[in-house]
């Protein structure tokens, strides 16, 4: 197997026990000898070592429901022990009770992962999310709202003007 085809499927498991909020199995596929991790996840402030990443997996999700996608995943192989991961997630959520967020809700960030080959398989020990800015954001919603017959009319004067 390579060693994309290795993070790729570490990712893939990663993602499986973030969606069920598996937080043991999650913290297991963490480098526990790693006396200075680095968690950044876009909502919160930076998290340096475990007892902030674990104050930060002890909050209650039980009630929310939440759906985890990636893609377009990149590799690279540091040191024969250590790999770098970027790729695309998408993040859904539906928070209970939440006055701010009555609906789901979700969001797109790039996500760099480094990762270390253990005898176990490969494990994390720095993670951060990087969100879009909030203009490509903006920007990206106003052309989804974008009726498809505008692209279409768009694309037939386009396809005339390359004929003619």
């Amino acid at each position: 197997m390579s060693i994309e085809q290795e993070i790729a499927a570490f990712v893939a498991d990663y993602m499986r026990l973030w969606n069920a909020y598996d937080v043991p199995a999650m913290q297991a596929l963490w480098d526990t000898d790693e006396t200075a991790p680095i968690y950044v996840a876009e909502e919160a402030e930076p998290m340096l070592g475990w007892p902030a990443i674990h104050a930060y997996w002890g909050i209650d999700r039980s009630k929310s429901e939440r759906l985890l996608t990636w893609d377009r995943l990149e590799v690279r192989q540091a040191a024969p022990d250590v790999a770098i991961a970027f790729y695309h997630m998408r993040w859904n959520a539906l928070i209970p009770g939440n006055r701010l967020y009555p609906r789901p809700i979700g969001g797109a960030v790039r996500v760099s992962a480094m990762l270390r080959r253990k005898p176990a398989g490969w494990r994390l020990f720095h993670y951060v999310e990087a969100p879009l800015a909030a203009l490509i954001q903006m920007r990206q919603a106003a052309e989804a709202m974008v009726d498809p017959v505008l692209h279409a009319r768009i694309a037939a004067k386009a396809a005339a003007k390359a004929e003619g």
